[in-house]
């Protein structure tokens, strides 16, 4: 039973010798409409039935943060996840650029400075050949841990153990 078609109904008239409807007809669509809203109004029970018994649920295993009765995220959460997740991405993606960017300026200084001392060296070989030599492995152990540096950030899991930073030789 539709509302449409309670409001199409019609009812044929009642013989001559009475004046309205047929009394049979009314009753007939009156029963139909009462087994209709009867079995309307068991739904509408059983349903809030059901509601009430997962708000039980919902409230017994503390779900939701009361805001949102199902404690499903709201749409405007959601998105605020996704515009954090993405920021945190360029972020990390912006600094591993700027890692490896310092990692090739660092090399290049390294080489810059080994070139300079192999020359130096070439030039005067009075100069202490033990001090290039220590300047030398020193400029390599610091490229190396910039190298394993930059690759950790590369990764999305850093190694587990990272190796320490050399430290700086004695000044001349």
């Amino acid at each position: 039973m539709t509302p449409e078609a309670l409001r199409s109904m019609t009812f044929p008239r009642a013989p001559l010798t009475r004046r309205g409807y047929s009394e049979e007809a009314v009753h007939d669509a009156l029963r139909r409409c009462a087994q209709a809203l009867t079995a309307l109004t068991e739904e509408n029970d059983r349903l809030r039935a059901d509601m009430q018994r997962h708000r039980d649920w919902i409230r017994a295993n503390n779900i939701g943060d009361g805001g949102s009765p199902t404690g499903v995220p709201t749409v405007d959460a959601v998105l605020q996840q996704a515009r954090a997740q993405q920021s945190a991405e360029q972020t990390v993606t912006a600094a591993r650029e700027q890692a490896r960017n310092m990692v090739r300026a660092a090399r290049a200084q390294a080489e810059a400075i080994l070139q300079q001392r192999w020359e130096q060296a070439a030039q005067s070989p009075e100069n202490d050949q033990e001090e290039t030599e220590r300047l030398i492995s020193y400029l390599r152990q610091v490229a190396q841990s910039l190298t394993v540096t930059a690759d950790q950030y590369d990764t999305k899991r850093p190694a587990a153990a990272s190796p320490t930073a050399p430290t700086a030789p004695p000044g001349p």
